[in-house]
Parts: C-alpha cells; sequence; structure tokens
C-alpha cells in the first residue's frame, strides 16, 4: 500500500470519533513491530521519528528503511518528524520522504511561534503533507530537551491555527514526556475547550503515562493521534535483557532482537486497538479504515 500523508488519516479520525497511533521508533527493529501490529487489526499507523533517532540510524536509512515496510505493508502507513525543532530539520525530513512533519517552538514566545510554524506549514503543504505545531508547552523530556509543563491557554488557540497554518493542533493539556507511571492527571474540559476553539484534530503528546480511561476521554473530546514513545523502549530493552541472561551463549544477534520485536508488536497492538475503539469492542466500520 503507498505510503499516506496524515491528512489522509486524521482529519477521518477527528470525524470518526477515534484516534491514530504515532510510535516513536528508533530502529528498524521498532519499525517492523509497530507496522506489525497495524497489519494484524487492519488500522492505519503513524511511524514517527525524531530528528534525534533519524541521527542515530541515519537520515537516509531509516526512513528509507520505513518507506519500503509502507510499501509492502497491507494497511496505511504514515512517517512522521515528531518535534522537528528547526526548518531545518523539517526540510530535512521532507527531502528523506517523510509524509506527515512536526515542528516545536512551544518554547518561543507566541508571536514567533506562530512564525516558525507559519514557515513550517508553508514546506510541509508544498510537499503536499501536513504539519503538525505545538501551543503551550508538553513537560518532561524528549529527545534530550528537557521543559516545564504549561497547559495551553484557550485564549491563544483560534490565533494560533488561523495565524500558523498547522492542519493539526498538539495542545498541553496536562501529560508529561517520558513518564514511566501511568499517573498522569489530564484536564478532559480544557481537550473539549481547545478542539471546540482549534476546529482541527488534535495531538496527544507523552500518551505512555496517560491512563487508559483518560487516554478514552480525550479520543471522546477531540484527539485524533496519539503519541507513545517511553513504553516502547522501555518493553523493547526489558525483553531484551531476559532474552540475553536466558541465552548467554548465543551470538546471533536476529535470534536475540527477535523476542523485543514481539514483545513490542503486542503492546502496539494493545495501544491500536485502544486508539481505534475496538478494545471497548467498536466496530472499525465505526470511522477507522478496516
Amino acid at each position: 500500500m503507498p505510503l499516506v500523508t496524515s491528512l489522509d488519516i486524521l482529519p477521518q479520525a477527528h470525524a470518526g470519533g477515534y484516534a491514530v497511533g504515532a510510535f516513536n521508533c528508533v530502529n528498524i527493529e521498532f519499525a517492523r513491530a509497530v507496522v506489525g501490529a497495524a497489519e494484524e487489526l487492519g488500522q492505519p499507523v503513524i511511524v514517527a521519528l525524531t530528528a534525534g533517532a533519524a541521527n542515530y540510524a541515519g537520515w537516509d536509512a531509516l526512513p528509507a528503511a520505513v518507506l519500503g515496510m509502507a510499501r509492502e505493508a497491507r494497511v496505511p502507513v504514515c512517517l512522521h518528524l515528531d518535534h522537528g525543532t528547526s526548518l531545518a530539520e523539517v526540510e530535512r525530513a521532507l527531502q528523506a520522504g517523510f509524509s506527515s512533519v512536526m515542528i516545536d517552538a512551544s518554547a518561543l514566545p507566541l508571536e514567533e511561534n506562530i512564525r516558525l510554524t507559519r514557515a513550517a506549514a508553508e514546506l510541509a503543504h508544498a510537499a503536499g503533507v501536513g504539519l503538525e505545531g505545538e501551543l503551550g508547552r508538553i513537560g518532561g523530556k524528549e529527545d534530550g530537551i528537557e521543559a516545564q509543563s504549561r497547559l495551553t491557554d484557550p485564549q491563544d488557540v483560534g490565533r494560533f491555527v488561523e495565524e500558523s497554518g498547522v492542519d493539526f493542533l498538539a495542545a498541553a493539556f496536562g501529560s508529561v514526556h517520558q513518564m514511566a507511571a501511568r499517573e498522569a492527571v489530564l484536564d478532559l474540559g480544557l481537550v473539549a475547550q481547545v478542539d471546540a476553539l482549534a476546529g482541527r484534530p488534535l495531538v496527544l503528546h507523552g500518551g505512555s503515562g496517560v491512563p487508559f480511561e483518560t487516554v478514552r476521554g480525550v479520543i471522546e473530546r477531540g484527539v485524533a493521534k496519539v503519541n507513545i514513545g517511553t513504553e516502547l523502549q522501555r518493553c523493547f530493552c526489558a525483553a531484551l535483557r531476559q532474552t540475553l541472561a536466558s541465552r548467554p551463549d548465543e551470538s546471533d544477534a536476529r535470534k536475540l532482537l527477535r523476542p523485543s520485536i514481539a514483545a513490542v508488536q503486542a503492546l502496539v497492538r494493545e495501544r491500536i486497538a485502544l486508539f481505534s475503539g475496538a478494545a471497548r469492542g467498536v466496530p472499525a466500520a465505526s470511522g477507522s479504515p478496516a
């Protein structure tokens, strides 16, 4: 199936009352697990790469591998740049074939955030892909960058989306990046308020630390994309440690990595079911592609 853009899948999710999972991958093994889980459930999926992941695995090599998986996949696959911090990173991602990009200028004053986001939107739209921008400040640590939480101010939403040209809005509702425990407390009323003001799909970052009931609550209120990263890292490494301990003499890296791929695939399958409504017995025909 051809690679799809976020414009192809997120507006449909927003209208249908479900969300698409965006799973942060750092290597081919993660991407294989993510795409494999989506195929098992017949659901669209977003493979997300940060600049840090691209620097680690190669700006050309890792995206090329994901693009190859997308071409062979039986479900829609989108390749997304997560938390791009500069126009140079956005341009590099677009040149590498990403079908969705994010610019995170949330650390800047509102005027500068709008200006940089607008410039990124022009680049993305010229390439035919959607742009995600961030308003407010999602706390925690992402790709080595630490930030203090600052909830999205509803008074800024209308102006930001109109003047920046964003297609999708990452807003701060109380979630935290790299939160190990599922203890984040989100402002569901703020989610509904921002959704009404933005008039476009919302994005939840820091999904690993959000209780499942709350995840369902934000999806019901307008979130159409849920980002998961920390859970995948912890799952992969825990499985790898167990494998190494149980097979101390194994020297075939493929055999050592397979249990970790399987563990991540099982986790992603559960999260996709949660986001799509399948975990609640909602049929795929409710709006998500089967």
